[in-house]
């Protein structure tokens, strides 16, 4: 079964995934399915736009187009946010500063204990 997704992967328009609900067929036999499996699809087959995505959660699900349009106002938020998390990590180097911090809280506490023989609590 299909579902409204939540991933922004999709470039325009509400995201589709697979559900949790499935249907449990008897098991087959290796050789069996070797031999009446279809043809592997290639990646470009694979791939649905926009209409084909509308279309299959209008048809086999009970989605709305208003729920169809909220989730491509999330897919969008997600976007944005995701766009400012990378603009702003990659213009400041977190990781960096952060061990820097780190480094330098030990150095302090190490002159401040005296080399280690500090018995009490440092507040910095």
């Amino acid at each position: 079964h299909i579902t409204l997704g939540d991933p922004p992967a999709v470039s325009y328009g509400p995201p589709i995934t697979l559900s949790w609900d499935y249907l449990e067929y008897d098991p087959l036999n290796i050789d069996e399915y070797e031999i009446h499996h279809p043809k592997r699809r290639t990646l470009r087959q694979m791939g649905l736009n926009y209409y084909q995505r509308r279309s299959l959660l209008l048809r086999m699900t009970d989605y709305t187009d208003e729920e169809l349009r909220l989730a491509w106002k999330r897919v969008k938020k997600a976007k944005q946010q995701r766009y400012i998390t990378r603009h702003y990590t990659s213009a400041f180097p977190v990781r960096l500063v952060e061990g820097t911090c780190q480094s330098a809280m030990r150095k302090v506490k190490k002159t401040m204990s005296g080399g280690g023989k500090h018995s009490g609590p440092i507040l910095i």
